[in-house]
């Protein structure tokens, strides 16, 4: 998008402005990857004009700077290493930075198997069956606990009663 008419010199003060709209986007991508919809967020809230932070973030997706694609596999990956949870609480976090459900489904899809959920399930059950082991609690109340921390990592009631169910079994 052209700064001004091309019979007039360009606006200084729109170079300007998206010049720095530009190095606080690059700030932020410097820290982790953004979605769009963030960085959007971001650049509105640090004052820039709805215009010129739509061509600079034209242009950061132009250059591959900004792909939401990328956003959703690498969060999901991310997570599923270093703060498990279920399909659904990471559908509901990527939802969170703006990020369309068929995207989001397309993402999942191609970074979750169905084991990596199970697998997620088991390891949060035996890390918190670790922390609760030598606190003297009753089996009902160490198993309500358990279900609560899982069903707040957003796994399904099933899952996590089949999951308890084995811990039963010999």
């Amino acid at each position: 998008m052209a700064d001004s008419p091309p019979d007039l010199p360009p606006d200084p003060r729109r170079s300007a402005e998206r010049a720095r709209a530009r190095e606080r986007l690059l700030r932020l991508l410097k820290h982790r990857p953004r979605s769009v919809a963030e960085a959007r967020r971001r650049l509105r809230q640090a004052g820039f004009s709805p215009e010129i932070v739509e061509e600079v973030l034209s242009e950061a997706q132009a250059q591959g700077g900004l792909d939401d694609e990328a956003f959703a596999r690498l969060w999901i990956r991310d997570r599923l290493q270093r703060k498990p949870r279920s399909r659904a609480l990471l559908a509901q976090e990527l939802r969170a930075y703006g990020l369309s459900d068929e995207l989001i489904e397309q993402a999942l899809t191609q970074e979750m198997r169905d084991e990596d959920e199970t697998e997620a399930l088991h390891r949060l059950l035996e890390e918190a069956l670790a922390r609760y082991r030598g606190r003297g609690l009753d089996p009902a109340t160490l198993e309500r606990r358990l279900y609560a921390f899982l069903r707040r990592r957003g796994f399904s009631p099933e899952a996590i009663r089949r999951e308890l169910r084995s811990l039963h079994r010999p």
